[in-house]
């Protein structure tokens, strides 16, 4: 589906407007605007604003940016993409992304694009995730879809293509931001991902035109894009100098519900995620600690702790409670590989059923080993 708006919306985001487009945007809001807009008006419109002194409009612009419009339109519809325009109703247009600072004016869509205007939730992290990472994401955003929410990532590497695979193979739907347009999937590795991802009633979405190659000022306004879908923003695994800590950042100023998944004082890829709890974000054992944040949200029944043993899981918390507290002694007694060992224990982590309370330390408080 096309929005009525897109060929305007389109030409007017391709016009060298620079940061007044904003301000432009908000002017043409009133019924009508658009469809009378002419190149006279839009200069009418551009002289009331302190923010476009002296810019105006030439001929050869508007026109040239009509045509561009007009034709990234007919390559879209062959793709079978949508256009979403700012200046649609909100059952079209996300409203939360309309509430942000600068949202985009328009947004092309590959996908369902209903799925933008629901309940969703941005799990973000390390594109050099470790196992471990790769587990908790995939579990917390399969839990959070099974609750009737979107995940929202950017399908890079690591944590985001894990929070987009474990929304897939939980049947849910989920929502890749790109830095890039929409016809240039990145990383190309993850375009199977991407075609998943639509086929299962979820969309891939960039607020940049076609033939956009990711850069590095795409990446924080897309970053921009996933906190201002969200409800709240997810931290799983992040250095002190990682981009998610920026969409994190995103979530405060959009005035989003922050979390981050605690780790290790020794590892690097979570002296970021820890410095997000010591700032006040709300620090995730379970994926209860995250529902009941969030507005029309709560604990799950369904995902409460004696339901989520199993026999693997209550075998490791048993050795834990006598005395394996260190994955090379759970291997040991268990004889299992490190890889399994370690599936167990992000999974008790998230589930709040183990404590990590050292470097390679835990303890096990979960109920309900006896006898398994």
């Amino acid at each position: 589906m096309v929005s009525s708006f897109g060929l305007v919306t389109l030409a007017l985001d391709l016009m060298p407007l620079g940061v007044c487009k904003w301000d432009l945007a908000g002017l043409l809001q009133t019924p009508g605007s658009l469809e009378d807009l002419s190149r006279e008006r839009l200069d009418e419109l551009l002289a009331s604003l302190p923010t476009a002194t002296g810019k105006r409009v030439s001929a050869a612009d508007w026109d040239l940016a009509f045509q561009r419009a007009d034709a990234e339109l007919i390559a879209l519809q062959a793709m079978g993409a949508s256009v979403v325009s700012i200046f649609d109703e909100r059952c079209s247009y996300p409203g939360r992304l309309q509430e942000c600072y600068r949202p985009p004016l328009v947004l092309e869509v590959l996908g369902d694009a209903s799925v933008l205007v629901r309940n969703a939730v941005a799990l973000v992290g390390s594109r050099k995730a470790t196992p471990e990472g790769l587990r908790t994401a995939s579990d917390l955003a399969g839990q959070l879809s099974r609750a009737g929410l979107v995940i929202v990532s950017g399908l890079a590497y690591g944590i985001d293509k894990a929070a987009h695979v474990g929304c897939l193979d939980a049947e849910g739907a989920t929502i890749a931001v790109l830095g890039s347009g929409i016809d240039n999937i990145y990383p190309s590795a993850h375009e199977n991902v991407a075609r998943r991802i639509v086929e299962s009633g979820g969309a891939v979405v960039s607020e940049f035109h076609l033939g956009t190659q990711p850069a590095p000022y795409t990446f924080p306004q897309r970053n921009r894009v996933i906190s201002g879908l969200s409800l709240g923003v997810i931290v799983v695994e992040a250095a002190r100098d990682s981009g998610s800590l920026l969409t994190a950042n995103f979530a405060l100023e959009q005035n989003r519900e922050v979390f981050a998944v605690p780790g290790s004082i020794y590892a690097a890829n979570h002296t970021g995620t820890n410095a997000l709890i010591r700032s006040g974000a709300t620090l995730v054992q379970d994926v209860n600690d995250i529902l009941s944040e969030l507005p029309g949200f709560g604990p799950s029944p369904a995902t409460s702790a004696a339901s989520r043993i199993t026999e693997r899981d209550a075998l490791v918390l048993r050795a834990i409670r006598d005395g394996q507290t260190s994955v090379d002694l759970l291997c040991q007694r268990l004889q299992w590989s490190t890889a399994d060992v370690l599936a167990v224990i992000t999974r008790l982590e998230v589930a709040g059923l183990l404590l990590r309370s050292g470097a390679d330390t835990f303890t096990a408080i979960g109920p309900g080993t006896d006898g398994a």
